[in-house]
């Protein structure tokens, strides 16, 4: 039983949403796949109380969004634009030689103990050590020969016992070719954190979008990788999550989110009733008699009718189908058991699917 109808069934909406982010609206990055994309509008009130009268006014204290998603592209050079300023991205072409430092923290070694910077250079070789100090020691560069011995071409041992491994910190600076890669590195750049413009998209059948625009929004969780199982079948996933806030440069009553809806309305600006898909047969299965046919009738308001038939190498029977009247024809040719799948499209409605189920008798 029905208790009402649908009123505007243009304002029913399906499908995920394309999620954009950058320092403008004309400047925005396509942050790719995702799931589970979300968008909660949050707010935080106060009531204003009187001695006689009661409540007196309720007051918006705090206004914000929550959007979040899991994000299916690994792309690091997106992730550190979208966090604001506090990561460092560089890329790497795997030929150019670069100036590195190894940091060996204090009460780590000990004197005569080998120690190797680990990295390796895009050929799989090692790296070449350069020069090693003491870190915020007057007088740090250490003399090879003399404070150190150089082992192979990227490690070194400690061998003046004027050089305390409990306090001293070492600097290890070597030249490394840097493998073709992306490197992101975070921690100590910046406490604080540019906000991001950020835009979902999303697209009807028909082309028409329902946006959302968040002019002033802001990274509030960091990477979060969950690794599947080696047997899973599914893919590496990081959560990302924003809060938008009001932004005080924007117009009065826009200041945290503008709804664009060109779904719901016609082009002249009116509401416009979508007649549902509709999918029925004149029946739900077909027995059929050695080599006789028999016909099934379907009723649909469609754009398209595809089917198929399975199993899909069968030879079982023959199925024809005529689009102007919707009818399949289906004759036998052997014993056996097949079905019918039949998918009905239209624009701006979700498929149907019907089954009819297929019996070859002797």
């Amino acid at each position: 039983m029905s208790q009402t109808n649908v009123q505007n069934r243009q304002t029913i909406r399906y499908g995920s949403a394309q999620v954009l982010i950058g320092d403008r609206f004309d400047k925005l990055t396509d942050v790719g796949a995702g799931r589970n994309i979300a968008l909660k509008e949050t707010m935080s009130t106060a009531d204003i109380e009187s001695d006689n009268a009661g409540t007196v006014a309720t007051l918006n204290t705090e206004h914000k969004i929550e959007v979040s998603l899991d994000s299916l592209e690994l792309n690091f050079a997106n992730y550190a634009m979208s966090r604001g300023g506090i990561d460092n991205i560089d890329t790497y072409d795997g030929k150019t030689e670069v100036i590195k430092e190894y940091i060996v923290e204090a009460d780590t070694y000990t004197i005569g103990e080998e120690i190797k910077v680990p990295f390796k250079n895009a050929d799989g070789s090692y790296p070449t050590v350069t020069k090693v100090e003491k870190k915020n020691s007057t007088g740090n560069i250490l003399i090879e020969e003399t404070s150190y011995e150089k082992i192979g071409t990227n490690g070194i041992k400690i061998t003046d016992n004027n050089i305390s491994p409990s306090t001293d910190t070492l600097v290890i600076t070597y030249k490394r070719i840097m493998p073709k890669m992306v490197r992101m590195t975070t921690g100590g750049k910046s406490a604080s954190i540019k906000p991001k413009c950020i835009m979902l998209v999303n697209k009807n059948a028909e082309g028409k979008e329902f946006r959302i625009y968040l002019p002033q929004a802001a990274i509030t969780g960091g990477l979060e990788f969950t690794f599947p199982a080696d047997k899973s079948q599914d893919v590496m996933v990081n959560k990302l999550s924003f809060s938008a806030t009001t932004s005080g440069s924007q117009k009065s009553g826009e200041q945290l989110a503008w709804y664009e809806d060109e779904q719901s309305v016609s082009k002249d600006g009116n509401e416009s009733i979508i007649e549902p898909l509709t999918l029925e047969s004149n029946k739900q299965n077909v027995d059929i008699s050695g080599t006789g046919s028999d016909t099934v009738v379907l009723t649909s308001n469609a754009d398209e009718i595809k089917y198929a038939v399975e199993p899909s190498e069968q030879g079982f029977c023959d199925i024809s189908y005529e689009e102007e009247t919707k009818t399949f024809t289906i004759t036998g040719k052997t014993q056996g058991k097949a079905t019918l799948k039949i998918t009905a499209k239209k624009a701006g409605s979700e498929d149907k699917t019907l089954d009819i189920a297929i019996n070859i008798q002797e």
